[in-house]
């Protein structure tokens, strides 16, 4: 009905009836004079004549702009007229044919202005609650794309089909004539609208989408909404587009602007809502979340996920087409003189000062990537190894003239790379990276500042070739659930009523069914990035496994220790991964410590410091392992916030017949009782050992004197013998 809702008017007719006893008969129109109900009195000539006399007459009073007004009709009859709601012009009109016998006719107007305002309220109300409604509809749509649009991602394949989601759900939820997603490496993923005339400005603004625009939303750090398309002064200036725009900054962890998330329409349709940026904005933390871990967040490059991805389908090109490909391995040369001589910040800097140059260099259809801390691999297609020496002379020389200058320092910028032909007769995609990486080793052992390109026959190439055929095993090991956790005994040396301690330990079943421990092949791990995949391995399985066998209080009256790499303290996803695994398993934070070595912890010791810091909020315990191994260990130990610290083993071993080694322990001890800090001492290998250990108060004790490594599973059934069960495969997949 115009003007006001669809009622049961039969209510108010009763009403009417009763507080209008004498009326002739009663109707309503809507707003454009149609008669929508009526109801007469027991008079049935009455009401036929009443409805005769308004239908005639209501083309002339019924719907002027009145609150309330009396009109005699004939001698016998007089209509009175109210609105329904007179602040709304589009309201109906409520009016009653009353007798002209002298009624009184003021009082018969009260009581109809009294139904009118009963039916404006409940009009009111029903609207009110009709919005509330649309709006609750459109946030279940709204948190419906935020479920759907999954970020929880692992690898660079599932990445880009979860961006491409992301992005055509967003604009199809916005119903968007565009919608783009740039990446920091000006990479764009788009969804064309649904339109019968497609947006004419697109290319314009993919165009402004990865400068004028990128940098805008990179100096405001929020989401930019352009209805009109105007600049604000002080802020970077737009080319006038022929749309209307929204864009939201996808930000790292560390709040940096590593994409945009933008939506586009023509400039005739609705301008876009600051409900539609906070949308956007939940939208653009998806994608960041995806971003980072498939893409370096420093350089916008892609990671080895993503560049191992590509080589991938590049070598099945290949073998198809027979057209040769080239991979290039970048290394910087003496990047570690940057980072000591100035900081960690000036390193970065240069890394995106490379980067930027080998982006500037390489064609837009060749892949690159960051493999590695100060490494870069490229993929160039259909290119053969003499044209890959000559683009990596020229990509050489670019970077040799990079003006790099810090605290008013400058320094020589070079690179040492390798090439490799990715060829019909490869045998996988790690042979090919692994020949690149043997070849950049080579330009380094033979003076930096060069190319190489490899050669089968090698002897240091041949070297190096063994090293990274553990890559491939290592991929297989994760693929097929090879790994296996055991565990060993940490042992209170000064009070038997603390909490138990277990070192969660690592070992690689091979395909002949031998163990191998963690010398074998973690170094090649760590050398190949593959660490971060295989910590996230250990902590999920470590915690599905304590779910699985052990009752709450028994996870909660044990201390699990747990190690990490320095690669994934680094790595900005894994804050959020390690607090979703622990809730999901419901193991206490504080009853899970993770152990970092000196070395990773002192490499980039700012991070170190904010990586512990994140996880010891939410409970998280830590344990600083090998210490006293640097010459600085005292030195830096103030500023990272660690629980425990595990003197390293040399000093220990030699504890019972060195004075010196004695000596060691005894100080590491007092500055860690000092600050506050436990001592866990490793290698007890016999009883004289332990004695010394306890004799100088080390709190701990690990080692074969007090428990060789065992299978976790033998461990966990001691503890609760009646409820140990194995996980199913599908329990402990990565």
């Amino acid at each position: 009905m115009s003007g006001f809702r669809d009622f049961d008017l039969d209510r108010y007719g009763q009403l009417l009836r009763q507080l209008l006893p004498g009326a002739i008969g009663f109707s309503m129109c809507d707003s454009a004079g149609l008669r929508r109900w009526s109801s007469a009195c027991s008079n049935l000539d009455s009401c036929v004549r009443a409805v005769a006399i308004l239908n005639k007459n209501h083309e002339n009073w019924a719907v002027e702009d009145v609150d309330a007004q009396t009109r005699e009709l004939d001698e016998m009859s007089v209509a009175i007229t109210v609105r329904v709601d007179s602040s709304d012009p589009e309201a109906g009109t409520l009016f009653a044919l009353v007798p002209a016998d002298g009624t009184d006719l003021e009082q018969q107007k009260t009581s109809l202005q009294a139904v009118a305002a009963c039916l404006a309220s409940e009009n009111g109300m029903l609207a009110e609650l009709d919005g509330m409604a649309g709006e609750l509809a459109s946030r279940y749509e709204e948190l419906n794309l935020i479920y759907v649009t999954d970020d929880n991602v692992k690898y660079f394949d599932e990445g880009q089909d979860a961006l491409r989601r992301l992005v055509q759900n967003t604009g199809r939820y916005l119903d968007t004539d565009l919608t783009a997603l740039v990446m920091a490496d000006r990479k764009i993923i788009t969804s064309q609208g649904n339109r019968a005339v497609p947006l004419i400005s697109a290319e314009k603004i993919l165009n402004s989408a990865t400068g004028d625009l990128y940098e805008r939303v990179r100096f405001m750090k929020d989401a930019v909404v352009l209805n009109d398309m105007s600049s604000d002064e002080g802020l970077p200036r737009l080319p006038q587009l022929p749309c209307k725009l929204l864009a939201a900054p996808v930000l790292d962890e560390n709040g940096a602007v590593i994409g945009v998330l933008l939506i586009a329409n023509a400039t005739t349709a609705d301008d876009f809502t600051t409900s539609d940026a906070k949308l956007m904005r939940v939208m653009a933390r998806k994608a960041a979340r995806i971003i980072q871990v498939n893409y370096d967040s420093l350089t916008g490059m892609m990671t080895r996920h993503g560049f191992e991805y590509h080589l991938e389908t590049a070598l099945y090109i290949v073998r198809y087409k027979r057209i040769e490909h080239c991979v290039m391995h970048i290394n910087l040369d003496r990047m570690h003189v940057v980072n000591d001589t100035c900081s960690h910040h000036a390193g970065d800097e240069l890394i995106r000062r490379v980067a930027t140059k080998i982006r500037e260099h390489l064609g837009e259809s060749d892949i690159v990537a960051r493999t590695g801390g100060d490494s870069f691999s490229a993929l160039l297609g259909a290119c053969s190894l003499e044209r890959g020496r000559e683009v990596a002379n020229e990509l050489r020389e670019a970077i040799n003239k990079i003006d790099f200058k810090w605290d008013k320092r400058r320094f020589e910028i070079s690179v040492s790379i390798g090439l490799a032909a990715m060829a019909a007769e490869s045998e996988s995609i790690v042979t090919v990276v692994g020949a690149a990486e043997m070849a950049c080793a080579k330009a380094k052992s033979n003076g930096r500042n060069r190319v190489e390109i490899y050669e089968r026959d090698s002897t240091l190439l041949s070297r190096r070739r063994a090293e990274i055929e553990w890559v491939g095993h290592l991929h297989n090991a994760l693929r097929e659930d090879r790994f296996q956790l055991y565990s060993q005994r940490i042992e209170p040396l000064q009070d038997a009523s603390q909490l138990p301690h277990t070192e969660i330990l690592l070992r690689l079943r091979t395909d002949n069914g031998e163990v191998l421990g963690p010398n074998e092949f973690i170094p090649a791990a760590e050398r190949y990035n593959l660490m971060p995949a295989i910590d996230r391995w250990v902590v999920r399985n470590t915690l599905k496994m304590l779910s699985a066998n052990l009752p709450r209080r028994v996870r909660a009256a044990n201390v699990w220790a747990i190690n990490l790499s320095g690669q994934s303290i680094g790595d900005g996803a894994f804050l959020e991964f390690v607090t979703r695994e622990t809730s999901q398993a419901a193991v206490p934070p504080e009853s899970i410590c993770f152990e970092i070595t000196e070395t990773a912890a002192v490499a980039d010791l700012d991070q170190a410091c904010r990586f512990v810091e994140a996880l010891k909020e939410r409970g998280f315990r830590f344990a600083l392992d090998d210490f006293g191994t640097g010459l600085s260990s005292f030195a830096y130990l103030k500023s990272l916030p660690v629980d425990y610290l595990k003197i390293d083993g040399t000093f220990v071993r030699e504890i019972a017949d060195d004075r010196i080694s004695e000596s060691m322990v005894s100080a590491i001890t007092q500055i860690g009782h000092v600050m506050g800090l436990e001592t866990i001492a490793e290698f007890v290998e016999n009883d004289a050992i332990r004695d010394c250990l306890v004799r100088v108060g080390v709190t701990f004790g690990q080692g074969y004197g007090i428990e060789r490594p065992r299978p976790l599973m033998s461990y966990l059934s001691e503890l609760t013998p009646e409820l140990v069960t194995l996980p199913t495969a599908a329990a402990v997949a990565v």
